[in-house]
């Protein structure tokens, strides 16, 4: 009877301790899923980060440019965001898959694109005003209206939604500053409209001001798709 207590503590201090020196880690990793490919990077602002595990937060391992060949091994879902596995220029790591292509990144360009950009810059604290097309207030589509006819000479459609309708499609690969990216926010319709400005940023008219404003925070979820003209 001794013997089988004293079995049973063992066992049970052995799980105990597991759970602090890596089983956690195993099990996290059993809920990973085979997942051999190739794959490219093909991120918004060139470049992606690879990651020590399935997290934004966790200990970066290297830093690679649009176009590298990943090859991957598995992959798993966390908190909503599906994280690949695999090794790219030498070294090993989790990736976001959100930003892997199965085809390589097209260049493309916007010859405008930085024009439209300094241009719309200039418009930076003027009011958000529903209907505005002028300096003294823009609502989104107005702004990118107002920007294009004085950079470029083209009149786009007014509202958002024709914006979208009347550009030409590109992919998230694609895009270059000046390009436009669509959103749709709490309806089927396309409601927002913002001008790429490189760096994983956008410069548009939304809340209480034009300003400049990060495209992996709220809007991130929001992208429907991708214009030029």
């Amino acid at each position: 009877m001794l013997k089988k207590l004293v079995i049973s503590a063992i066992a049970t201090g052995a799980i105990a301790l597991s759970s602090v020196f890596g089983t956690t880690t195993e099990a996290s990793a059993a809920t990973a899923t085979n997942y051999k490919t190739t794959k490219y990077v093909s991120s918004y602002d060139g470049s992606l980060n690879v990651r020590a595990s399935a997290s934004a937060s966790s200990k970066l391992v290297v830093t690679v440019k649009n176009n590298s060949k990943v090859y991957t091994s598995k992959k798993q879902v966390k908190n909503g965001t599906t994280w690949v596995y695999g090794s790219v220029k030498g070294k090993s790591g989790w990736m976001n898959a959100k930003y892997l292509s199965s085809k390589k990144v097209k260049k493309t360009s916007n010859a405008n694109g930085s024009s439209l950009i300094s241009y719309g810059a200039r418009f930076q604290g003027v009011p958000y005003v529903w209907g505005g097309t002028t300096p003294r207030g823009f609502d989104c589509s107005g702004f990118t209206s107002y920007v294009y006819k004085n950079v470029t000479g083209k009149t786009l459609p007014r509202t958002s939604g024709a914006q979208y309708a009347s550009s030409k499609k590109i992919s998230r690969s694609q895009l270059q500053p000046g390009d436009l990216v669509f959103y749709s926010v709490g309806s089927s319709r396309i409601t927002h409209v913002a001008l790429y400005a490189g760096n994983g940023q956008v410069l548009h008219a939304a809340g209480s001001k034009v300003h400049y404003q990060s495209m992996y925070t709220y809007w991130d979820r929001y992208e429907v798709g991708y214009g030029r003209y």
